[in-house]
């Protein structure tokens, strides 16, 4: 019997160092093991990037990527061509991927990955949206990162698509512990510790509750520059903090992570990426019971469902009245055992997994 093979055209994180890899290259390499664990030939092609390489570096990535795509689509004819889009400057490569597929006859892919395929097709011009539309109009099945593109997809194109967020791994998963008195308020973030998440905040706001009378520690745990340390050093000096209520663990396993989120009350998540979709963070936090008080980029206000704990300024004194009333009310509880619930019901891995192989499925027979 002919192996099952998908062409899996997806930033997966070759070549880049740890504080470049993001939720994209981890949400595609899980959906890759996903994939090889249900016996799927997988045949990963790497997404171009352009970083500080430059444009002709690109180039020569996409025409390299372009190359394999089209020499394993031809040698396997009943391939599914699988692509994770990230639309905007890289649509047109994208559409001529896909075209490619189908030019050949073989069953295809789109997953819309970060938070602006809806804000992107309306603020482009009249060739964007056509080749979007296009791109969207005929693959054979759409997975959506959000259920803000879910809702777009079925409005605009009267198409089905799958709901196929990012998950928390059931290896991690935990049984809740509400063990945490708030004696002492711990804050955390973990992820790429870069200047887009708005670490800076992050420290205002712990600055913020120590004025308030609160004892706080604060754990940052992700790869970061030297340059940006030092800058995030001097801030954390200047408004005063003492010493050792931030702590800056660097990148980590996530066995370590689990064991500061089993500790933590509140994930702070202030960031402004232009492209942020979903956060792998974020729900790895609420697996283990963190309050999360995030800003509205990407998909971050319809994951926590809770609109008190979303924060439209990026304000550190807004972000702080959170804490404080939610503290005040005695409410901690209350949303941690929320958020806990709700990655349970919507964000793990058999739920998500389930959701993807079954629109295979339908694809191979």
């Amino acid at each position: 019997m002919e192996k099952n093979i998908i062409v899996f055209y997806a930033p997966v994180g070759t070549n880049l160092t740890q504080y470049q890899i993001g939720g994209g290259e981890i949400g595609c390499r899980r959906t890759r093991e996903i994939l090889k664990k249900h016996g799927f030939e997988v045949i990963t092609i790497d997404k171009p990037i352009m970083e500080k390489k430059g444009l002709m570096n690109y180039f020569k990535m996409a025409l390299k990527g372009y190359t394999r795509l089209w020499k394993a689509l031809v040698s396997n004819n009943r391939a599914i061509l699988y692509t994770v889009g990230f639309y905007e400057r890289n649509v047109y490569l994208e559409w001529l991927i896909i075209m490619t597929g189908k030019l050949l006859s073989r069953r295809t892919i789109y997953e819309a990955r970060n938070g602006r395929l809806v804000k992107a097709y309306y603020e482009y011009g009249k060739l964007y949206k056509l080749f979007m539309d296009s791109i969207l109009m005929k693959v054979d099945t759409v997975f959506c990162q959000g259920l803000e593109y879910v809702r777009f997809i079925e409005q605009r194109y009267k198409k089905r698509s799958v709901y196929s967020p990012n998950y928390v791994m059931n290896k991690f998963l935990k049984e809740y512990s509400a063990d945490r008195p708030l004696d002492v308020i711990r804050l955390i973030y973990f992820g790429r510790v870069t200047e887009a998440k708005n670490i800076g905040v992050i420290v205002e706001v712990c600055s913020e509750l120590l004025k308030r009378g609160y004892k706080v520690e604060t754990i940052i745990i992700g790869a970061y520059t030297e340059e940006y340390k030092r800058d995030l050093d001097q801030f954390i000096s200047n408004l005063y903090i003492p010493k050792d209520t931030i702590r800056f663990l660097g990148h980590q396993p996530f066995e370590i992570i689990s064991a500061e989120l089993q500790k933590a009350h509140f994930f702070i998540f202030p960031s402004q990426e232009k492209k942020e979709g979903h956060s792998n963070s974020l729900t790895e936090a609420m697996t283990f019971g963190v309050v999360p008080i995030v800003s509205s980029a990407g998909f971050n206000s319809s994951i926590v469902a809770k609109p008190e704990l979303v924060v439209n300024d990026i304000d550190a004194r807004r972000y702080a009245d959170v804490v404080d009333k939610i503290i005040q009310d005695m409410s901690w509880g209350i949303y941690s055992k929320f958020v806990y619930d709700r990655i349970r019901e919507n964000y793990t891995e058999d739920r998500v997994k389930t959701s993807i192989l079954k629109a295979i499925s339908e694809l191979v027979e």
